[in-house]
């Protein structure tokens, strides 16, 4: 019993993905997918409340085997032609800036001058490359129909524009070296020679002042001395 319940849970379960991706694909096709419009959901939509109104589970997953295999492909075409256009411009937006940055140092811009011309050729060979690989693809997936796999992917758009970025960044960004002053020698400061008074004050003798020195020098010359020759009583 319970293996039977166990059963007829999966073969529903089986049957309701069916019919869950009939109805998300047409609602799809209803908006966005409408490019990509197909009768197989229709025929599918009519199996199920007819003779798939009760099938076996493997039966439900063959049928949903199907739907997939046309929609996987279809919603992946999708979302590449969402996602494909926005990258291309942001890569040609981003040749268009090196090639500015090339053109300035050519003309000798101060802000790239420092460059190597090597390493500016460089960059300058890695930008024509990839406007060429651009214009390419561009150009061959113009001529395709939304129902055909694209020429070439986003994940392949973003990869291009990885590389350029890697090779032109660490030229076009490299910084100046620096350039230090001259020193002007006839404005460093010489030291101060101490003169003989301070001298002889720090030697602890005399004032720091040549004036306090003589001024005591007078008076102690001023000072009488004892008279010695003075007559005993």
């Amino acid at each position: 019993m319970i293996l039977q319940d166990q059963h007829e849970k999966e073969r529903n379960n089986a049957k309701n993905a069916v019919e869950e991706h009939v109805y998300y694909y047409r609602h799809k096709l209803e908006g966005p997918f409408r490019k990509f419009l197909s009768a197989l959901l229709t025929l599918t939509e009519d199996w199920l409340y007819d003779e798939g109104e009760d099938q076996d589970k493997q039966v439900y997953m063959d049928k949903l085997a199907e739907i997939q295999k046309l929609g996987t492909p279809v919603q992946e075409r999708y979302e590449e032609a969402e996602q494909r256009p926005k990258l291309f411009e942001e890569l040609t937006s981003k040749t268009q800036s090196y090639v500015k940055i090339i053109e300035d140092y050519r003309n000798g811009d101060d802000n790239y001058t420092h460059i190597d011309t090597q390493d500016m050729e460089k960059v300058s060979k890695c930008v024509k490359e990839t406007q060429e690989w651009l214009a390419n693809m561009k150009n061959t997936q113009d001529k395709l129909s939304y129902d055909q796999d694209p020429v070439v992917r986003s994940s392949e758009i973003h990869a291009k524009l990885q590389e350029l970025e890697s090779a032109c960044e660490p030229v076009v960004t490299k910084p100046k070296p620096r350039v230090e002053s001259p020193v002007d020698e006839s404005k460093q400061m010489k030291p101060e020679e101490d003169s003989p008074a301070q001298t002889t004050w720090e030697n602890g003798t005399f004032s720091t002042e040549v004036e306090d020195v003589t001024l005591k020098q007078e008076g102690l010359q001023k000072i009488e001395k004892p008279n010695l020759s003075m007559e005993l009583d």
